[in-house]
């Protein structure tokens, strides 16, 4: 073609419309595909003969795989159980703990006495009620912190991590979106404006090939290279280089790796307040998977403090009496009736209070945000690099049909008419 033809096109808005269009595609796929990352959160379509004909959010579909991510990536990588319990103020706990069951000390124990035996404890004197009420209000304070003493040296086999954050996570996706999101909003931000600029120098490209060969699929085939090359190139910035890379008066390194102390805090303030908190490792332990060995510490130390506590009344021969009354097996029974009470107690009253986890939550936050600050720019990118990289070819190839169908509106609109 020769030069004078080159410029009478390049005077026409139509050719022009070319890297324009090119870098509204760049821009579009790239929304369309962070939006198709975290939404619907549950599935939308349609599953005939158990196939399924519709989307789900990347991250919402994978809650579970996305939630052990989070843990073994994330959590595990910082500090473990134990390091995480030690930091906690046993001491305020106690205090918690101890505010708390006295406030229904008496309700507890009437509840105990009229499920294992109704008559005795109807026609017990009040004058003998009262020194059972007294008695284990003085023998509180002993309990609580052999409990809370125990609970320090077995956390690792009392509570399990994976699985507290699975559930929460699984049941809440709004919340595994939040994580990924806020961690990521600029990196997202840059992915969907950079979009167009990619797409616009494209354009160029595809511009000068269209004036060269003007043919159909010429605008079709760029849209979907553009879409995908776009998502491709965006995704690849945000985590590469892994080091920085010096350039004259500037510096190279993954735009998300360059953030690392701002991510660390948001990571970690959403961490502590929604997942990690003294409510839900305590909700854990009394009814999660290794609840049984939690309900063994309890009936040991709730059958001791029964024990403790009817063999000071009338005397000392509180507890014989009572042995007597009830028998072996009803004194048993008692103390079973007693820790299953306790356990209900704890996981009604002690787990739904958020004063516990208030007070706990910054000296966690502090512990796993000075690691995560800590970590190799490798350690730090695997926090939250599983998150792109699952089904990220999915959103790459979106990014094509879309710049595809594109690509061809543009053919029959502006040149196809």
């Amino acid at each position: 073609m020769q030069e004078g033809e080159w410029l009478i096109k390049l005077t026409e808005w139509r050719y022009w419309s070319i890297p324009f269009v090119a870098g509204f595609i760049g821009w579009m796929t790239n929304w369309v595909a962070i939006k198709m990352m975290f939404y619907p959160m549950e599935f939308w379509g349609w599953k005939p003969f158990n196939l399924k004909l519709g989307w789900q959010g990347v991250i919402p579909s994978k809650a579970e795989k996305m939630a052990k991510v989070v843990v073994r990536t994330g959590l595990q990588s910082l500090a473990s159980v134990q390091e995480v319990y030690d930091q906690l103020d046993k001491k305020t706990l106690a205090n918690s703990f101890l505010e708390a069951m006295e406030r229904r000390l008496e309700e507890y124990i009437d509840d105990v006495m009229l499920r294992e035996n109704q008559v005795v404890w109807d026609n017990l004197p009040l004058t003998i009620k009262k020194r059972i009420y007294e008695q284990l209000r003085k023998e509180l304070p002993n309990i609580i912190d052999s409990l809370i003493n125990d609970t320090t040296k077995n956390i690792e086999s009392l509570f399990d991590l994976e699985d507290m954050v699975v559930k929460k996570l699984t049941q809440n996706k709004h919340l595994l979106n939040q994580i990924f999101q806020e961690a990521g909003d600029k990196e997202f931000k840059f992915i969907i404006n950079s979009g167009f600029y990619f797409g616009f120098l494209f354009g160029l490209l595809q511009l000068a090939v269209w004036i060269e060969y003007p043919m159909g699929w010429i605008l079709p085939t760029f849209g979907f290279i553009g879409g995908i090359k776009a998502n491709w190139l965006a995704l690849k910035i945000i985590f590469s280089p892994l080091e920085p890379i010096k350039i004259g008066p500037f510096t190279l390194q993954g735009l998300f790796l360059k953030r690392q102390k701002e991510v660390a805090r948001v990571l970690c303030r959403i961490t502590t307040e929604e997942i990690i908190t003294m409510n839900n490792m305590l909700h854990n332990m009394l009814t999660g998977p290794r609840s049984e060995r939690t309900n063994m510490l309890m009936h040991q130390r709730i059958s001791h403090a029964v024990d403790s506590v009817t063999s000071k009344i009338g005397f000392g021969l509180g507890r014989p009496m009572l042995q007597t009354i009830l028998g072996l097996k009803g004194y048993a029974s008692l103390k079973n009736v007693a820790k299953h009470s306790a356990l209900h107690f704890a996981n009604e009253e002690v787990c739904s209070n958020q004063n516990f986890s208030d007070g706990q939550k910054e000296i966690v936050n502090q512990l796993l945000r000075s690691r995560m600050e800590a970590l190799s720019s490798r350690e730090f990118r695997d926090v939250l690099r599983p998150a792109f990289e699952e089904d990220e070819w999915t959103l790459i190839l979106v990014g094509g049909m879309l710049g595809l169908l594109t690509g061809i509106m543009h053919y029959f609109v502006t040149f196809g008419l």
